[in-house]
């Protein structure tokens, strides 16, 4: 019997399993870094303690799991992300600063976790927030210079753990985005979130929109590819730890549907999907040494291999209401 993560249903099912090869390919292509790729496929078997994960729904909250429910940690991503990229301007940005615009911010203190090279603290600095109240929570050591750099209090410390207790004091605001898909033991996550935010404060999350997600994986795309991704996160599910942990879901909303954004998302998460695959012409250009030759040859083969998506293509337009775009979207407040 498996517990979903998000609302404590036994009523679970499994869609389909991984095997460590197949996510370590996800990540790594073992022609350009077969050293890596080797340690990394070991590694998510001892992670996983088997060679195989599971992803599951719930069927009454929606929640999508990896089974077992463990988050990479730094051994993982250091091993699986050779070049990491940070995020500039994002719909869920915007959607935040269009929010906070209607809420008192005058002299309010703020966390951003996860804020990578502080893009978001930028728009909101001097604006909305005083820059010497703006904390900043990341793990990577060229972030944390960086936030550093631009005046930001930074913290390198797990926020779940005691260690995390900036002045032993709490934050009116906390934002996170795109990092609570990557997390387990979610509800040490919010417990810890309630006890750093102030009474009648507000925590902005996003996450991917599952809806997405699951188009993705049924038309070909990539795969949200655990240990990276293990959480699939619903408004239901939302409503239901916010529940447990006495805190209100106000708002929870879907990035709208850009036909653009979304064939330029699709051509490039295709051809990665095929890259994948051993002996494939996506694998062998994908392995090609980076420069500007392999960037062009790996355009010319996303878009040789874009007619194939077409009824993908079909499909997405004629359900753009529901599949919308990229991020799922939450505003969460601390009510008492």
């Amino acid at each position: 019997m498996t517990i979903c993560p998000g609302c404590g249903s036994t009523s679970t099912s499994k869609l389909f399993e991984v095997t460590a090869d197949e996510a370590s390919r996800h990540f790594i292509n073992p022609r350009q870094y077969p050293d890596r790729s080797r340690k990394l496929t070991c590694h998510l078997s001892d992670l996983w303690g088997g060679n195989t994960c599971d992803v599951r729904k719930c069927s009454d909250c929606g929640f999508g799991f990896a089974d077992p429910f463990v988050a990479g940690g730094a051994e993982f991503y250091n091993l699986a992300l050779v070049y990491p990229c940070f995020p500039t301007m994002k719909w869920e940005y915007a959607r935040t600063i269009e929010e906070l615009t209607g809420l008192d911010t005058l002299g309010k203190t703020t966390l951003e976790i996860g804020a990578g090279l502080g893009y978001f603290l930028d728009c909101v600095k001097n604006k909305f927030f005083n820059i010497s109240d703006i904390s900043a929570a990341d793990y990577n050591e060229i972030s944390l210079s960086v936030l550093e750099s631009k005046g930001f209090k930074t913290f390198s410390s797990d926020f779940r753990q005691s260690s995390f207790d900036p002045l032993k004091d709490s934050f009116d605001f906390i934002f996170m985005f795109q990092v609570f898909e990557h997390m387990d033991k979610v509800d040490d996550v919010f417990a810890r979130l309630n006890y750093l935010l102030k009474t009648q404060g507000t925590i902005f999350i996003a996450v991917p929109n599952e809806n997405r997600t699951y188009y993705m994986e049924a038309y070909g795309s990539l795969v949200d590819m655990p240990p990276n991704h293990i959480g699939r996160w619903t408004k239901e599910a939302f409503s239901a730890i916010c529940e447990r942990h006495g805190l209100q879901l106000s708002k929870c909303e879907r990035e709208p549907f850009d036909l653009a954004k979304f064939l330029k998302q699709d051509i490039v998460h295709s051809f990665l999907r095929k890259a994948q695959k051993p002996g494939t012409l996506s694998e062998f250009v994908r392995a090609l040494p980076r420069s500007k030759a392999q960037r062009i040859a790996q355009g010319l083969t996303a878009l040789a291999i874009s007619p194939s998506r077409l009824p993908a293509w079909a499909y997405a337009v004629s359900n753009a209401s529901t599949l919308g775009g990229s991020a799922l979207w939450a505003r969460i407040d601390k009510v008492s």
